[in-house]
């Protein structure tokens, strides 16, 4: 393994690297710092830079943020995993039934390599990898050549983790729906995000603070975790960020969650996930926690929930308003992108976004 000729990041250089971590007191934890136009970056570009350019402790700290990105992700997975489990616990289904259907998805979800879906293990694997090679960089034991190579393999071992995991949460919202039928799922829905809502999107509640002041926390929760998702054509993280005097809009080229499972994996090869041998669900049936839009997957469908309709209930706006592409535009030759939009003020919010979802916009 040879060495980089002429580490930069010691040599005496003052040029900033293309990336920087701060502390965010709002937030409570690191941050990217850069304008919009950077954050639409992923956090993977910004290490490639960074090696590119010889900054191998910012590349380090990249890769140890990369981490954080993708934890944010898994975490909540984790946690919607075991919840969508309790809950069909608690609708009656068996212990037996329920470890049928885990198998089932488990095995259908297999990786490339022929492992069965095993999150906590392969999550344990990725990150002891994310602390070698971040460890190698720092050390100025990695070439330029072998650290963009180790980088992109870390990148795919996580799209990989991260894909399945994604399918998991589909494949278990499927069988709610066809064992209960498709209106049970806003009963699954509130069981499982309620208590994960009111503690990630309670500080957005303006009966405590002025919707103004949530703005930042707003977008800057969106860029990290959709660049966790590894967003966009080449699954790296990369978003599309616009911006005027009234709103943010974040588009995804696909989402790297449910727009994949809707257009289907080229990666892979692998078809929508509303086709065989996934048979994924998508409503047929209108409903406010999905737009009353049929062809919505099951998973996208928690996004109307999570950033609409539970924040419009709890407080009477919501936190981002979705355009989600529905099964069949995905599949047409140029596919739909899904968007994100925040809003700068209450006032800007359309009544079209409380109109599809049952609601009416209050006053001012």
């Amino acid at each position: 393994m040879s060495r980089p000729q002429t580490p930069r990041s010691i040599s005496g250089s003052t040029t900033p690297p293309p990336a920087i971590l701060s502390w965010s007191t709002a937030l409570g934890k690191r941050v990217r710092l850069g304008d919009t136009d950077d954050q639409a970056i992923s956090t993977v570009g910004k290490i490639e830079a960074s090696i590119e350019a010889g900054q191998w402790e910012a590349a380090a700290q990249l890769v140890d943020y990369f981490m954080e990105e993708a934890k944010v992700v898994f975490a909540i997975y984790s946690a919607w995993s075991e919840g969508f489990e309790d809950f069909l616990a608690v609708k009656g289904v068996s212990a037996a039934q329920l470890d049928d259907e885990r198998a089932k998805l488990r095995s259908l979800l297999a990786f490339p390599d022929g492992g069965e879906l095993d999150p906590e293990d392969r999550w344990l694997s990725l990150g002891a990898q994310a602390g070698e090679v971040a460890n190698a960089m720092r050390g100025y034991l990695l070439s330029a050549k072998d650290a963009l190579e180790q980088v992109d393999a870390l990148r795919e071992r996580w799209r990989q983790l991260h894909d399945r995991y994604a399918d998991y949460q589909a494949g278990l919202l499927t069988f709610v729906a066809r064992r209960f039928g498709e209106a049970a799922l806003e009963d699954c829905f509130r069981h499982v995000l309620d208590p994960y809502l009111r503690e990630r999107y309670g500080p957005f509640d303006i009966r405590e603070r002025a919707y103004e002041e949530t703005l930042f926390r707003n977008a800057y929760l969106s860029y990290e975790a959709m660049r966790g998702h590894l967003c966009g054509p080449d699954r790296r993280g990369d978003l599309e960020i616009t911006e005027d005097s009234e709103k943010i809009v974040i588009a995804f080229d696909p989402c790297g969650s449910g727009g994949r499972q809707q257009r289907g994996d080229p990666i892979e090869g692998t078809p929508s996930r509303a086709d065989p041998p996934y048979e994924f669900g998508v409503t047929t049936e209108r409903h406010d926690w999905a737009w009353n839009e049929q062809g919505v997957c099951y998973y996208c469908a928690h996004c109307c929930f999570a950033l609409e309709l539970w924040p419009a209930e709890q407080w009477g706006h919501p936190v981002r308003v979705v355009d989600s592409p529905l099964y069949g535009e995905s599949q047409a030759d140029v596919p739909k992108k899904c968007t994100w939009t925040v809003y700068k003020t209450l006032e800007a919010i359309p009544p079209e976004a409380y109109e599809r979802i049952g609601r009416t916009k209050p006053p001012l």
